[in-house]
């Protein structure tokens, strides 16, 4: 059984939190696997690829945070690493 239900993490949407240094958005939550999707907040866009490797669009950069770990049993790293930032 997961630690973490679905709808509780979709309230997460909206929330700025720091990740590896810089400030990143909650933009999305992905179901399976259990994912959050983040954007950066720097303003800044990069070249994203299509799915050939060849540049395709700009767009602002984005991360995808598991969270749950490889076998399911708790929580990961990644999703442990995030700080709410105070709004």
């Amino acid at each position: 059984m997961s630690p973490i239900s679905l709808p509780h993490l979709r309230a997460l949407i909206g929330l700025k939190v720091r990740y590896q240094g810089r400030i990143w958005s909650v933009i999305e939550v992905v179901d399976s696997p259990p994912s959050l999707v983040l954007e950066a907040d720097t303003g800044a866009s990069v070249i994203q690829t299509d799915m050939h490797g060849r540049p395709w669009e700009y767009a602002m950069e984005t991360r995808m945070i598991p969270v749950l770990t490889d076998d399911g049993s708790g929580l990961s790293e990644e999703l442990l690493a995030l700080d709410i930032v105070e709004p």
